[in-house]
């Protein structure tokens, strides 16, 4: 065997030829595996989000139910109670105010109006 130049540069070429070959297959290879990958998430994300949105409407029909049975019990009067409300107790951190001041709304053009 003859070993030369121009035997070393074809041997490189066919190496370098080949390495290109292998990287295209293996990036097609990968390609592939990840598109297929893809559609097999999302048909299992399209399936989860089909069976979340049945368990939504399955719970909005159980709360339309209960509500119509309620419904008739909330329609009824209930007499409101008058029950004052009482300040809170003062603490004496506070400052007391030294004057009231009231608020003057001009009522009709006039400014005499005091509420």
């Amino acid at each position: 065997m003859i070993i030369d130049g121009k035997s070393v540069a074809i041997t490189l070429i066919i190496v370098l030829a080949g390495f290109i070959y292998g990287l295209k297959f293996i990036r097609k290879f990968a390609l592939q595996i990840a598109q297929e990958n893809h559609d097999a998430v999302t048909a299992m994300d399209q399936e989860e989000e089909q069976q979340r949105l049945k368990k939504e409407r399955d719970a909005d029909r159980a709360a339309d139910v209960a509500f119509a049975q309620v419904e008739p019990i909330l329609k009824l009067d209930v007499p409101k109670l008058n029950v004052p409300v009482a300040s809170p107790p003062s603490t004496g951190n506070s400052i007391p105010s030294q004057k009231k001041e009231s608020l003057v709304v001009p009522v009709d053009g006039n400014d005499d109006g005091v509420v």
